[in-house]
């Protein structure tokens, strides 16, 4: 059954990744009907806002999007990822990793997804300066409520994708009254999910470990901050950010996206690689119930940088955007 979904172009190298993933996906058999969405520096310039009215209101009415980076311009107008946020009301952000075979990738066996808080800790700004401005002040701030929606959120993405092991992240020994309640109130979930492994771990020695050997670990539970750093340690990992894809979630929908910037330097030089806006798209199939399509995706993407003769610049090869997705596409159709 055809299905309607936002599409978000991006800014910088947004639309050469966002056309490369639905060419990828279109390939491998989606049957989803794009419904263009304007956002970014050509809607501001246009209407006088980076995420008008109408893009939120069709993101909700559609309740699913592909969405390209966009950048955040010092002056003018506010981050346009952050207003699709809140469109949707977003309080989970999902990134995830995997082992590629390509000279960056050192660790076999990698398989990681995080999830992390979108709507408290630090990122909510609650912040000022002294009045001689010598002093920073910031408040974390930190809800059972929040946190124990997103702690079934991860543990429910556990079951939905067949993985056995959660790791709460934290510093609970020295933020008893912040990282202390977010650990508590994930544990206090943990006991409505049986068939999942629930553990906690210090993050000090959680990245010790994940840079020793990350194959034991599947699904990481984390606050925004935390889970923003993290994000750049999986990338790590992986040996290119180019490969992450993610999502973020909320009552009102799901938001597909690579889990990079949009590098304006790098727009219109098809030196971008799509591979992690082309995994975003397999993860929008998975949501839709096209997972057979999705699976020939994520096949053909993998398939791609094994051959190694058509992969982009940070993968090892010379390859441009069109030139990997229209690989990836031969391979998944």
């Amino acid at each position: 059954m055809t299905v309607a979904a936002g599409l978000l172009r991006g800014d910088g190298i947004g639309p050469e990744i966002v056309d490369a993933a639905v060419a990828v996906m279109d390939a491998a058999g989606a049957d989803i009907e794009w419904v263009t969405l304007p956002a970014g520096e050509e809607a501001f310039t246009n209407t006088g806002s980076a995420v008008p009215d109408d893009t939120a209101e069709a993101l909700r009415s559609l309740g699913v999007a592909l969405k390209a980076p966009y950048t955040t311009p010092l002056t003018g107008y506010t981050s346009p990822s952050w207003g699709i946020r809140e469109a949707i009301e977003a309080y989970a952000n999902v990134r995830t990793v995997q082992y590629f075979a390509h000279p960056g990738a050192r660790y076999p066996g990698l398989n990681l997804t995080l999830v992390r808080d979108q709507t408290e800790d630090l990122s909510r700004s609650v912040s000022q300066r002294s009045s001689d401005g010598d002093v920073g002040i910031g408040l974390k701030i930190i809800s059972r409520h929040a946190s124990e929606r997103v702690a079934r959120f991860a543990m429910q993405w556990a079951v939905d994708k067949g993985d056995a092991r959660v790791t709460v992240g934290h510093i609970a020994t020295g933020q008893r009254a912040t990282d202390g309640l977010f650990l508590e109130s994930a544990m206090d979930v943990a006991p409505d999910f049986p068939g999942v492994s629930v553990d906690e771990e210090i993050l000090d020695g959680l990245m010790t470990h994940l840079i020793q050997d990350p194959s034991s670990y599947r699904i990481l539970l984390l606050e925004s901050v935390y889970g923003g750093i993290m994000c750049g340690v999986m990338a790590g990992l992986a040996g290119t950010v180019g490969v992450m894809p993610g999502a973020i979630v909320g009552p009102h929908g799901a938001v597909f996206e690579a889990g990079h910037g949009s590098a304006p330097k790098y727009a219109g030089t098809g030196r971008a690689n799509p591979a992690g806006m082309i995994l975003s798209g397999a993860m929008l199939l998975d949501h839709v119930g096209q997972r057979d399509a999705g699976d020939r995706v994520r096949a053909a993407v993998a398939a791609t940088i094994a051959q190694g003769d058509v992969v982009t610049r940070d993968l090892g090869g010379t390859a441009t955007t069109s030139e990997f997705a229209a690989r990836c596409g031969e391979l998944a159709s």
